[in-house]
């Protein structure tokens, strides 16, 4: 199968498992208090971190290893990766079992011994499950890999639906959880027992080990930078606040969930292209490209998702629109560094992104711990706008100086200059409007500026006309 109908396969998935989850928040919302809904958001951030550690970066080291192999050498590596996961699985059950009580105790909400067990069981099989999915996306298994993800998905949501319908709240969430990862664990078990053979390979664990630690460390300094801005929310501000911070993250993400089909098509062919003719201006025209779309689709949204917030939630979660729209825009620079890093994977220099995130992580420990008590959740934004300038600075600097590439910066200033105008602009008009008149208001805005955007030539939308019509002309000349 080609790359294009993998990505779109990929692109279908991701959608279908996020949209099925932001579906569900009009609906979680009015089932569950602001206090309840803030409870979970705990939860979730102990499956996060849980998750980050027990799968000790394993799905990385299949990459550079297992894909490189072949043969009975490749099945011994994947019995060696699936082996470990188990075994840190088996190691996070023991863990969980002796430290229940001082768990309980440090969290920042209450919570009940039976809940913990039920929310461990999913953060515990969850490297169990990621090894054969990743598996199936390293053989192409593009349909097979979305077809179950979407089934859990629903699976999840129809089972969350039942379970609040019936009145067990939280519980009834997280059990939901727990029911789908199991399911997808046993459906996947014969294809990783087809892909293995055995079971209790532990030979090439060094080299394997060796490889996930940086990973792992990697992966909790980036936790650190937006997992842990909410611990302090729940412990110093309340889990209403913490509530509300959690619906503006989860629709600011939005940003991100638009942009994957992308950026799952550029950033496996960034080197690639890096390498053909004239390859380091494609290699920057595309990065901008990557970049300006993260500025306009921010935009759009900071223009319409504040009213649809005030249309389809309860009045206490209103508040998380403004705050929607400052992550909005932390989101687009966060994407500008994603893009504009392409240095930093030349050579052997992929380590330098992990040192730029465990100092980035540092910064925002520090800065959390002193402006969360005193400013709340502006604190939170105002640390996380900032964590990730810096971070876009230093994976600039960083990769310049490694690859350089010319890119026109006149095009991300315009896009920016633009937005903000546009933004300004449209909260003036729309003070004394209705929710849904604001949101009308914002897709005119949204239209018009990308129209203006097209007409200077930073959405390159000429160029792809003129390149297609130039290619029809050549298809012409050669069948005439």
């Amino acid at each position: 199968m080609k790359a294009l109908p993998q990505s779109v396969y990929y692109a279908i998935g991701i959608i279908m498992m996020k949209g099925v989850s932001l579906l569900m928040i009009p609906y979680i919302t009015r089932k569950l208090s602001l206090a309840e809904y803030g409870s979970l958001e705990s939860l979730v951030l102990l499956a996060d971190i849980g998750t980050i550690l027990f799968s000790f970066g394993l799905v990385d080291a299949m990459y550079r290893y297992v894909g490189t192999t072949e043969g009975s050498e490749k099945k011994r590596l994947i019995s060696n990766c699936f082996t470990l996961s188990f075994l840190f699985s088996v190691f996070g059950a023991l863990l969980l079992a002796v430290s229940m009580t001082q768990l309980i105790a440090f969290l920042p909400v209450k919570f009940e011994p039976y809940q913990l067990i039920l929310l461990a069981i999913p953060i515990l099989i969850d490297g169990l499950i990621s090894i054969p999915l990743t598996l199936m996306r390293m053989q192409a298994m593009a349909k097979k890999f979305c077809q179950l993800n979407v089934a859990k998905a629903l699976i999840q949501a129809l089972i969350t639906f039942v379970t609040l319908e019936l009145g067990f709240g939280i519980d009834g969430v997280i059990v939901a959880a727990t029911v789908s990862s199991v399911l997808l664990a046993l459906a996947l078990i014969r294809y990783q027992w087809d892909q293995m053979g055995s079971f209790g390979y532990l030979k090439d664990s060094a080299m394997l080990l060796k490889f996930c630690i940086p990973v792992l460390i990697g992966s909790t300094s980036v936790y650190m930078i937006t997992g842990l801005d909410r611990w302090l929310l729940a412990q110093y501000v309340g889990v209403e606040q913490l509530a509300i911070y959690a619906i503006a993250v989860k629709f600011a993400l939005l940003l991100a969930l638009v942009l994957q089909p992308y950026a799952l098509w550029w950033f496996p062919n960034r080197m690639a292209t890096l390498q053909q003719n004239d390859g380091e201006k494609k290699c920057a025209d595309l990065a901008l490209l990557g970049v300006n779309a993260g500025i306009v689709i921010a935009l759009g949204m900071a223009l319409t998702v504040p009213s649809l917030l005030m249309l389809l939630l309860p009045e206490s979660y209103h508040a998380a629109g403004g705050i929607t729209v400052a992550l909005l825009a932390i989101n687009a620079v966060k994407n500008a560094g994603d893009y504009m890093n392409l240095g930093c994977f030349s050579g052997n220099s992929s380590q330098s992104q992990m040192w730029i995130h465990i100092g980035c992580a540092a910064f925002a420990v520090a800065g959390y711990f002193w402006f969360v008590p005193q400013y709340g959740l502006w604190g939170v934004v105002a640390i996380l706008g900032s964590v990730y300038l810096l971070r876009l600075m230093l994976l600039y600097v960083v990769s310049q100086s490694i690859q350089p590439l010319n890119y026109a910066h006149r095009t991300w200033i315009l896009s920016i200059l633009t937005s903000v105008s546009a933004w300004y602009l449209h909260a003036w008009v729309s003070q004394p409007l209705s929710p849904i008149l604001t949101l009308i208001n914002g897709l005119l805005f949204g239209i018009a500026t990308i129209i203006l955007l097209i007409a200077l030539r930073v959405i390159p939308v000429h160029d792809f006309i003129f390149s297609k019509v130039k290619s029809l002309k050549k298809q012409y000349v050669r069948t005439s």
